[in-house]
């Protein structure tokens, strides 16, 4: 009942005209957007099962009021609304205002690339922080957000997290390649001028936490942080071990681990095939089970139309169905073989990829092509039924223009054929319509 009573008032209010002023409300969250209601209803499944899972594994103090998150379609947009508001901050992925508290985030970035919901879990920490570390120093509240924010997936309701994010390990690994060393105590000593100040600040002290992650050492450190306090002896007693060792490790750490992410984004910045495909090398042999290398060394040679080699790398995800990239490589792995109208293998690989869908902003992709592998298979009662789910998810109202006109058409001419009493069988599964568009 509860849930029905969000749904309506998303859909009432965010019909409205101007409707960014009014607000659903979640248990932890009110959200105030004007984006599509159904994308509303992702955004406040993504934060709810983000607290729980922050709320059970890191942080001890609960929320006494909801947090505002406020989700716009774009960061200048995002921006916008910062101008109106007063909040003289430079918008990028997304903003944490701890005055209201509220939270500013964005579907997509201006250059149109998807800004993910690791932004808005990446703010939503700032929150969490803010509750349990109080006057905590700049470094920290920074360091912490990104590592616990940044890159992690919510698969089945459970959170991942420890991953590195490739763009922050590029910037970090050339500054060291550069003989800029990172250091805990420089770090642990910086005023937030200071942090912010230094190129590679942010980057390490994300780098930081992931390490303590890593080695299984992290809500040891946390919990005597709150009992102790920040400075560099509370690290070194946690450990066991100077700050000079500390210093080693970390910079071990770094250069396997992290630089992993580092060639993953070089990868996504060559201009040819070659290169790219050593860059994922690369990134392979410092981190073999780096999984979102290997997709996206998948996903070369699927543009490349080589689908045995894009098999192939696609297997070894798909052998480990909790991987945090399963549900995209078993979508990828049905697209081969759709592409080759092998649509009985990949309809088995698409509904997969859709009980892996409850969180991922792009599930109605997925219900459309199970709903078009059932037409070629003539299937029309799986047809119908996904065509219809493909509809009750579609927030891509102009992207899958085409999708949503097909579907309502196939869904009214087999309507028809059903009223009319015709037999099913004469139609052997298929409405009287054109082909879907893929």
């Amino acid at each position: 009942m509860k849930k029905q009573i969000f749904l309506c008032l998303c859909f009432t209010v965010l019909l409205l005209p101007k409707a960014f002023a009014e607000r659903c409300e979640s248990n932890h969250f009110i959200i105030r957007s004007d984006l599509d209601p159904l994308y509303v209803q992702l955004i406040r499944a993504n934060a709810e099962a983000y607290y729980e899972n922050m709320q059970e594994r890191y942080f001890k103090a609960r929320w006494l009021k909801p947090l505002i998150i406020y989700y716009s379609k774009t960061q200048s947009d995002t921006q916008h609304l910062l101008d109106k508001n007063g909040k003289k901050v430079e918008v990028g992925y997304g903003f944490y205002d701890s005055s209201e508290p509220a939270v500013y985030a964005h579907q997509f970035m201006n250059d149109g690339e998807f800004s993910g919901w690791d932004n808005l879990f990446k703010e939503i920490t700032h929150h969490f922080i803010q509750l349990n570390y109080r006057d905590c120093p700049a470094w920290f509240n920074e360091g912490l957000a990104c590592f616990l924010g940044e890159q992690s997936v919510i698969v089945k309701g459970k959170l991942t997290v420890g991953r590195p994010n490739p763009w922050r390990e590029q910037v970090l690994r050339n500054d060291i390649e550069q003989d800029r060393r990172p250091n805990i105590k420089r770090l642990f000593s910086s005023s937030p001028e200071q942090f912010y100040d230094w190129d590679m600040g942010v980057h390490f002290a994300r780098a930081f936490f992931y390490w303590l992650y890593e080695t299984g050492r992290l809500g040891q450190y946390l919990e005597n942080v709150r009992e102790k306090g920040y400075e560099l002896p509370v690290l070194e007693e946690t450990l066991s071990d100077s700050y000079g060792k500390i210093n080693v490790e970390i910079l071990k750490f770094i250069k396997e681990t992290c630089y992993a992410g580092a060639y993953l984004q070089d990868s996504r910045q060559a201009e040819d095939q070659p290169q790219k495909i050593q860059a994922f090398q690369k990134a392979l042999e410092l981190k073999p089970d780096y999984e979102a290398a290997r997709l996206e060394l998948a996903e070369c040679y699927y543009r490349d139309k080589d689908y045995e080699d894009c098999r192939d790398n696609l297997k070894q995800i798909i052998d480990v169905p909790e991987s945090i990239e399963y549900q995209r490589a078993v979508s990828l792995m049905a697209n081969t073989y759709y592409n080759e109208k092998d649509y009985r293998k990949a309809l088995g690989y698409y509904t997969k990829a859709w009980e892996y869908s409850d969180y991922y902003e792009y599930k109605h992709r997925t219900a459309y092509q199970i709903a078009n592998c059932c037409y070629y298979l003539k299937d029309r009662e799986g047809a119908k039924r996904w065509y219809k789910k493909f509809l009750d998810c579609n927030w891509e109202k102009e992207g899958m223009k085409a999708g949503a006109e097909y579907a309502h058409k196939y869904l009214a001419t087999v309507t028809a054929i059903d009223s009319n009493g015709i037999d099913s069988k004469h139609y052997r599964g298929q409405s009287r319509t054109d082909s879907p568009s893929p």
